[in-house]
């Protein structure tokens, strides 16, 4: 009798949970004119701690920007997750775009030949002469962060020429299988609370990824990106399923302050801690604010994002349709 009567104080809390509804408050075109640029907590009026629903105010409708929850993701599983995946988040790549923050110098690869870059943009070159070759390359650079991808990519590797196949398994789990599968379970806990609080984006995505074998066990996810200690400046994600939806989760060691994401354009940010889940609209403007270990102490925050990449279908030679 006692558990039936916590078993209802749980379903009515849920049902009083309150959302957040929040009109813009940077326009369309100031806010795209400071991609790549940094924001602190101060650019944040609410910052979310703990069960919240956040929707925004398009063309005078109710959009869902972000539901939050706290210590649904198992601690163990979270755990392990850190311990296999740390190493390869703390490796420096330079293809993150806008969120790795405006050009600096000292922040691009060694073998970049910093006086000789052309098609310089506000975040990436897109040439540069090679100090290892002399040669002038054609590629899109932009300041190395620690950032990498598990899971399976949907693009050739550039390595095996023009006869690569459109898709293949991340270097992570052609070198590190074993580790990838211990991890698996942490993807499942995942994929369980998105299912749970975005339903119909799930079926949606869950639909599309099971029409290809780049998927990741039973859930909607074919790639994962794990960040370490990195401050991500504003972007919008691209290349994943532009009518899935977001999933982060951190994994920690360590006291920190800060490492909030947030929108800046409507002024909300949440703390995302070990155990806490966030489904997050990324394809909304967004970013991180700095972090510092507590009492400058060293620390590990290792953020884990989960999606579907848009392109997975070629893997199987199926033509991308749009979806009704």
């Amino acid at each position: 009798m006692v558990s039936l009567k916590k078993n209802k104080l749980k379903t009515k809390k849920k049902k009083l949970l309150k959302p957040l509804i929040l009109d813009k408050i940077i326009t369309d075109e100031k806010i795209a004119s400071k991609e790549g640029d940094y924001f602190t907590k101060k650019d944040f009026k609410h910052i979310i701690t703990k069960d919240c629903d956040v929707y925004c105010i398009k063309n005078n409708e109710k959009v869902l920007l972000a539901r939050f929850r706290k210590n649904v993701i198992p601690q163990n599983l979270s755990k392990i997750a850190l311990e296999e995946l740390e190493e390869t988040a703390k490796k420096k790549h330079d293809n993150r775009g806008a969120a790795g923050g405006a050009l600096d110098l000292d922040k691009l690869p060694k073998y970049v030949n910093k006086n000789s870059m052309y098609k310089r943009s506000k975040y990436v070159i897109r040439g540069y002469e090679s100090l290892k070759t002399g040669k002038m390359v054609e590629q899109i650079i932009g300041n190395q962060v620690s950032s990498n991808i598990i899971g399976y990519y949907d693009k050739p590797d550039r390595n095996l020429g023009k006869d690569a196949p459109p898709c293949r398994l991340t270097q992570f789990n052609k070198n590190n299988m074993e580790k990838f599968k211990k991890v698996v379970p942490f993807l499942n806990a995942i994929n369980k609370q998105f299912r749970l609080l975005i339903p119909k984006r799930y079926r949606k995505q869950r639909k599309r990824a099971n029409k290809t074998n780049f998927v990741i066990d039973k859930t909607a996810f074919s790639t994962v990106t794990v960040n370490h200690n990195w401050r991500t400046a504003l972007h919008k994600d691209s290349g994943d399923y532009k009518d899935g939806f977001g999933n982060l989760v951190v994994c920690t060691k360590g006291e920190y302050l800060g490492g909030y994401t947030g929108f800046p354009q409507y002024g909300v940010a949440f703390d995302v801690r070990q155990g806490d889940f966030l489904a997050m609209d990324v394809h909304e403007w967004h970013c991180n604010t700095e972090m510092k270990g507590k009492g400058n102490k060293e620390f590990s925050r290792m953020s884990v994002v989960c999606y579907l990449r848009e392109k997975m279908l070629r893997c199987e030679g199926l033509e991308i349709e749009e979806e009704v």
